[in-house]
């Protein structure tokens, strides 16, 4: 039986050849260039972030003038932990020193920042967050800390909902539209 589903969960990705007339050199070739195929289309699924349908401009325009534009893209998994660690408060175990530390509360604002920053094309990074000028006359000695001196924060709120929004995160794994996001978020 395990056979039985392993070959039925072959078959929806691979095609396998099985005509008679098909000499069985050309069908594995068949085969073959089907399984390039998918590992073609998983490669170019795992380039996601880099991916220019996946990029969105967003204007940061006030009383309509515009200001700057910033570039967004998806993020990972990977990148929503980091931008967690980043943002949480650790304390010493309690247990010993020798024991890893706790993970406290964390700091919305910055995990917000975080994301904003991870979710950031890199050359907007370096152009925008990172501008060296601006980090200096504002005092920041890191990029992500100009994310909240050049947001306002309904700006930086409405980024962050884009990010997660192109990244499709949601509590049960299915996309929201902006108006079904609208009506729940209002309760």
């Amino acid at each position: 039986m395990e056979n039985n589903t392993q070959e039925t969960m072959r078959s929806t990705y691979i095609t396998p050849v099985t005509d008679p007339e098909i000499p069985a050199k050309v069908a594995e070739k068949i085969e073959k260039e089907d399984e390039y195929d998918l590992v073609s289309s998983l490669l170019a699924a795992a380039e996601y972030q880099q991916a220019p349908e996946m990029v969105k401009e967003v204007e940061i325009r006030r009383k309509g003038k515009l200001y700057f534009t910033v570039h967004v893209h998806p993020v990972s998994e990977e990148d929503i932990s980091f931008a967690s660690k980043k943002a949480s408060k650790y304390y010493e175990n309690p247990q010993g020193k020798k024991l890893p530390r706790i993970r406290g509360e964390m700091d919305t604002n910055l995990f917000n920042s975080w994301l904003i920053y991870l979710g950031t094309v890199e050359d907007d990074r370096e152009k925008i967050w990172g501008n060296p000028t601006v980090m200096k006359k504002l005092g920041h000695l890191k990029p992500v800390e100009s994310i909240n001196s050049l947001l306002m924060a309904g700006e930086k709120n409405e980024l962050v909902d884009l990010i997660i929004n192109i990244s499709n995160v949601t509590d049960d794994g299915e996309e929201v539209s902006e108006e079904e996001y609208a009506k729940n978020s209002s309760r």
